[in-house]
């Protein structure tokens, strides 16, 4: 299951020790030498490649061998039997890291470094932030490890019968991609897998302690490059003298002589260094980059300084196309190579945004935990957008970053890129554009006669603004000329620049009566040399249909003769005629004769007069009225059915009705 990475592997089963006893793992001995009487503490001796140490533990102390700053074994005294005579222990190596960021595809397997055993780890499958491993022990016994990013899983290495040996093998999942995984490989410090507990005055002395090999550097040299291995109170350097496919020339010096040069190729078995404790093997040889992942094999304690390697950051900015519209976007991008020789570590990207500018994109830094040698960081891009037109200065990409020297400092480097100029924002003018024609006045209406020549003049204004970098080129007119007109259809206007306003004038002949209207559209390029059509309607209209003369009679007033009767039926359809008609008597007195001396009783004659008219036509508006009733009682007397005869007094009623009328 994952989990996070342990700290140490440990023997587990009992490892119960008699007085003088010894439990023995590769070339360490753990021997229990003394107690004291009342078995409260118990002595024990531990020999090993830094040579014999005793100790003195109480119950439920601990020793570490051979110091705290250099831990390989960590014995616990968990039990004291007084009955037995007899003290259970436990033992531990902290665990290494021998391989790192490891990346594997699904169907990889990775084996174990030469001098340990040889463990093999297959990845089987990714699914999302998960991978599965399949471990195989040399004694053929396979292990399924599940494991998630970010977590690590371990297997036990079985030493006997009764003993093995817990959290031998770590696989720690650091990246998870698709089909594939980047992995590390832990082991303990004693990778020894021979174990075993000899019980005092057997007969099986114990052999004299050897000294082992282990892998005390897996890692890169480059050309000329001298790598320090410090075996107790030597040095030894190990230089690579070149790479070339597969094989690897090393020479190997101790202090400043040679000791003299091996030939390395890929795959061998550690190879000895005649003269010295040191074991070589190449893992890979890069002659491009004049390196090979070298290991060393040395005695237990030896100290490896490594080589700080100095990072080459080198950054460019750079925008395709570095001229556009004031509506469009400007894409950004960004390269950044490590040249050196030496790992970058908490890469960042920052990204420059001047002024007159909006970022579109959603970031406008990168980071990177990691940036190996001789490698290219993905493109970064991000998005702008221009607020106004002119010519801009992006600016520098600047990139901070660790390497192995700055490390050591504590101090992180800055590099920039070189700074990206020249960008060029443009737009296109807002352009009026207004049309008279002339036949004796100007006007966007004129009349003509066929065969006249009309004079049309076009006036285009553009908008204010930069005129550098606002405006249009290749102007044209096209205008919609209809049949009855002849002229110039095309006019050619060129550049018209902000602020900029252009007149042109041109010719029209007449050749048909017609209502003429003359449309245009203006055709012209963008300053990057876009197309576009902006459609002017109709501008003018030349009237060339000549007037003509139309005789009709209008009846507006009654004549004299037919003044009285309409007079008449007037005031007889007026619900109160008396003032229309004191007025009408009015107006008549001022035309009738006057006599020598006034007639007091003339004003009332005429009203008189009047009454009587009003009163005469009442009289036939109501005749008419009795009339049309009549009419309709003759009508319904006449759609009634034959049958009895009418009774007496019916027609005295109707009689009586008309009477009444």
């Amino acid at each position: 299951m994952s989990a996070a990475v342990p700290e140490s592997a440990s023997i587990t089963g009992d490892v119960y020790l008699g007085l003088g006893d010894k439990a023995i793992l590769g070339p360490f001995e753990i021997q229990f030498v003394d107690v004291t009487p009342n078995w409260s503490k118990i002595y024990l001796l531990v020999n090993g490649p830094q040579g014999p140490l005793r100790y003195v533990l109480s119950l439920n102390g601990y020793l570490l061998y051979p110091s705290s700053a250099n831990v390989y074994l960590n014995v616990s005294l968990l039990w004291i039997r007084y009955d037995t005579k007899s003290v259970l222990l436990e033992i531990k190596s902290p665990l290494q890291k021998i391989l790192s960021d490891q990346n594997m595809v699904v169907g990889n397997t990775i084996t174990l470094p030469e001098g340990f055993p040889q463990i093999k780890i297959k990845l089987t499958s990714v699914s999302g932030d998960t991978a599965t491993f399949t471990v195989t022990m040399p004694y053929g016994k396979t292990y399924t490890l599940t494991v998630n990013k970010g977590s690590a899983a371990s297997v036990g290495y079985q030493l006997d019968s009764s003993h093995s040996y817990s959290n031998y093998l770590t696989v720690e999942v650091t990246n998870t991609v698709t089909n594939g995984a980047t992995v590390n490989i832990y082991i303990p410090k004693v990778a020894s897998t021979d174990f075993k507990i000899v019980k005092e005055g057997e007969e099986n002395p114990p052999e004299p302690p050897q000294e082992e090999t282990v892998l005390v550097y897996n890692g890169l040299l480059y050309v000329n490059e001298k790598l320090p291995v410090k075996v107790e109170n030597t040095t030894y350097y190990v230089k690579l003298v070149s790479a070339i496919p597969d094989v690897a020339k090393v020479e190997v010096l101790e202090g400043s002589e040679s000791l003299g040069t091996m030939l390395l190729e890929v795959g061998d078995v550690p190879k000895d260094v005649p003269g010295t404790p040191l074991k070589l093997s190449v893992q890979n040889v890069e002659p491009d980059y004049k390196r090979a992942t070298i290991r060393v094999y040395a005695p237990l304690g030896t100290q490896v300084t490594p080589i700080l390697r100095q990072a080459n950051i080198v950054a460019t900015i750079d925008a395709i196309p570095k001229e556009i519209m004031l509506d469009d976007n400007l894409v950004v991008t960004i390269n950044v190579k490590n040249l050196g020789r030496g790992d970058a570590y908490d890469v960042s990207v920052a990204a420059p945004i001047p002024n007159d500018f909006e970022l579109i994109s959603m970031t406008k830094t990168w980071n990177l935990k990691t940036f190996p040698a001789f490698t290219n960081m993905p493109a970064l891009i991000y998005v702008l957008k221009p607020t106004k037109v002119g010519e801009f200065d992006i600016g520098k990409a600047v990139v901070t970053f660790y390497d192995d020297q700055s490390l050591e400092t504590g101090k992180k480097k800055t590099v920039y890129s070189a700074p990206l100029t020249g960008i060029k924002v443009y737009n296109v003018p807002t352009i009026e554009v207004t049309a008279q024609a002339y036949n004796g006045t100007w006007s966007n209406y004129v009349t003509a006669k066929v065969g006249d020549e009309v004079k049309v003049k076009f006036t285009l204004s553009a908008s204010e603004g930069n005129p550098d970098f606002e405006f249009v080129k290749n102007a044209t007119l096209l205008l919609d000329l209809p049949a009855s007109v002849d002229g110039q259809g095309l006019v050619e206007l060129g550049t018209i620049r902000a602020g900029e306003t252009k007149t042109v004038q041109l010719d029209l002949t007449v050749l048909k009566e017609n209502l003429t209207n003359i449309g245009a559209t203006l055709v012209y390029l963008d300053p990057l040399g876009g197309q576009h059509r902006l459609n002017l309607g109709n501008l003018v209209t030349i009237n060339s249909v000549p007037p003509r003369i139309i005789k009709e009679e209008v009846k507006v007033w009654p004549t004299p003769e037919e003044l009285p009767e309409y007079v008449n039926k007037t005031l007889a359809g007026m619900e109160n005629p008396i003032p229309l008609a004191e007025k009408l008597a009015n107006i008549s007195a001022y035309y009738l004769p006057k006599e020598e001396k006034s007639n007091p009783w003339l004003p009332l004659a005429i009203i008189f007069l009047l009454a009587a008219v009003i009163a005469g036509g009442l009289a036939y508006k109501y005749r008419d009225e009795a009339e049309k009733l009549r009419e309709k009682l003759e009508r319904k007397k006449q759609r009634r059915p034959g049958g009895l005869p009418k009774k007496e007094g019916e027609e005295t009623e109707t009689g009586q009705g008309m009477a009444e009328l």
